[in-house]
């Protein structure tokens, strides 16, 4: 894999599910390969609509959206998936799938529609399973587990497509303090062992800091401030585009992180 390479190219990128109502106003984002970016907003700030594109599922775009060069809407489904592999931030399953069944979708865009799984794709199930901690409820139904060993099993899933970028809407939304932990510093170990491209939205400046090495901060649907986390995020940034008076301090390992004490 070649680092420093564009991983995600995007030029002017503007989208409306209302023609009048614009989402997303001019986004200009590249993305190289191997980067672990976090993307900070507000609810309504543009970010799952952004993670749609990226992920093929909305191509309703004005702009231009590039995947390892390749304009994304002359890809086919396959093609999107095999490059980028979704976690949502929440996943309703509409049947008790056993777990490993449910992972075993992550190789559909490599078997074809109509293809079986093979030894290597169950082979694959189990590596991703054991990598993400998933494989002691392998045999569970998907629908009878916690909401930290779902979030764990959708990881699973999209380390099995084997793609080159691991884009994750809010992976630790739902999640106690413990497991919000435990995801978000598995997802970081587990893109630079694979070297990975990682984007992920997240709400939380501290996460961003601890867990991202580049911090994009969109807020109406722009891009308002993007480079190293603990240069772009201070008070003046909360407060502007967060409506929070925050304190920065440092903990007892001299990071930097912040406490909210006023909505304003």
């Amino acid at each position: 894999m070649e680092l420093n390479r564009p991983a995600i190219s995007l030029e002017d990128l503007h989208f409306s599910y209302i023609s009048d109502q614009p989402v997303l106003k001019g986004i200009n984002l590249s993305v190289k390969v191997g980067e672990k970016v976090a993307v900070l907003g507000r609810n309504g700030a543009g970010k799952t609509t952004l993670f749609s594109i990226l992920s093929g599922i909305n191509h309703g775009y004005q702009g231009k959206v590039t995947l390892a060069g390749r304009e994304l809407k002359q890809m086919s489904r396959a093609g999107i998936s095999q490059q980028v592999a979704l976690v949502p931030q929440k996943h309703e399953p509409l049947f008790p799938y056993l777990t490993r069944d449910f992972i075993l979708m992550g190789r559909f865009c490599s078997m074809g529609l109509f293809g079986s799984p093979g030894s290597e794709d169950l082979k694959i199930v189990e590596e991703a399973a054991a990598e993400t901690g998933a494989a002691p409820f392998l045999d569970r139904p998907y629908s009878t587990l916690s909401g930290g060993e779902m979030q764990l099993v959708l990881i699973a899933r999209a380390l099995a497509q084997q793609s080159e970028i691991l884009v994750l809407d809010e992976p630790n939304t739902h999640l106690d303090y413990r497991n919000r932990f435990l995801v978000l510093d598995l997802v970081r170990k587990l893109a630079e062992a694979r070297q990975m491209t990682l984007i992920m939205s997240l709400h939380d400046p501290n996460d961003v800091i601890q867990f991202a090495e580049r911090v994009v901060v969109m807020h109406e649907g722009r891009i308002v401030a993007d480079g190293r986390p603990v240069e772009v995020i201070d008070e003046a940034l909360l407060a502007e585009y967060f409506g929070i008076r925050a304190v920065a301090m440092k903990n007892a390992a001299g990071n930097l992180i912040f406490k909210a004490v006023e909505a304003l």
